[in-house]
C-alpha cells in the first residue's frame, strides 16, 4: 500500500491544487481519472458544505493506493448536516433549468461519487469528520454502497 496525505485551505481557488496533487499521486495508473473526481467532489463539499469553508477553514485529503483499490478520503472540520446523497430533481425542458436555477446542481456530487465508488461512507461527527470511498483500480464503476454513516 502507499498512502498520501495533504492539508489544503478550504478555499474554492485550493480545488485546482487538489486536482494537481491527486494527478501527481495516481499517475497514469487505473482509475486515476475516477480518483481525480472523486477527491475533487469530496474536497468541494468539504468546503461549500462543513466549517473548512469558512475563512481560516482547512480539510485533509488522503489517497491510498491498495492493490486491488484506491481510496479517497477527505476529512473536514464538521458542520450542522451530515453528508448524504440528495435525492436529483427531474428536469423535463429546459424551462424547468430556468426555474430550479441552482438546486438542479446541488447533490449531484455525492451521487456521482457513489456511482462510480464500490463503497463510500461519512465517519465523524458536527466537529470533525471524513467522507471517504473506495476506487476500483480497474476504474470500472461499480455501484456504490454507504458504509459507516453517523
Amino acid at each position: 500500500m502507499s498512502y498520501w496525505s495533504r492539508d489544503f485551505a478550504g478555499l474554492p481557488e485550493h480545488l485546482t491544487e487538489v486536482r494537481e496533487f491527486t494527478r501527481i499521486v495516481a499517475g497514469d495508473r487505473e482509475g486515476a481519472d475516477l480518483v481525480e473526481m472523486v477527491a475533487s467532489e469530496l474536497a468541494g463539499n468539504a468546503i461549500q458544505h462543513s466549517k473548512s469553508g469558512v475563512p481560516g477553514g482547512k480539510f485533509t485529503l488522503q489517497v491510498a493506493d491498495f492493490h486491488d483499490k484506491w481510496q479517497v478520503r477527505v476529512i473536514d472540520e464538521g458542520g450542522p448536516r451530515v453528508p448524504h446523497l440528495c435525492e436529483l430533481t427531474s428536469v423535463k425542458s429546459a424551462e424547468d433549468l430556468d426555474t430550479l436555477g441552482d438546486e438542479v446542481e446541488a447533490g449531484r456530487g455525492l451521487a456521482m461519487v457513489a456511482a462510480v465508488s464500490s463503497a463510500w461512507g461519512v465517519v465523524g461527527d458536527r466537529d470533525s469528520r471524513a467522507v471517504w470511498a473506495e476506487i476500483m483500480a480497474s476504474g470500472r464503476a461499480t455501484v456504490g454502497t454507504a458504509r459507516g454513516s453517523l
